[in-house]
């Protein structure tokens, strides 16, 4: 599916699923997780950017 394509509800949705999922090469952490750990704030709630790991 095209970027362009898709509302910004399933952005939204795409990103929370990105985010959420833990991945070993962040020790089995999610990206949310590892980036509130890094920068004591918590971005979970906010949801509007994507974190790669």
């Amino acid at each position: 599916m095209a970027l362009d394509n898709m509302s910004e509800k399933e952005t939204f949705r795409v990103t929370d699923l990105m985010n959420s999922r833990a991945k070993k090469c962040l020790g089995w952490k999610t990206p949310f997780e590892v980036f509130a750990e890094l920068t004591d704030k918590d971005y979970f709630l906010n949801r509007s950017i994507v974190l790669m790991g």
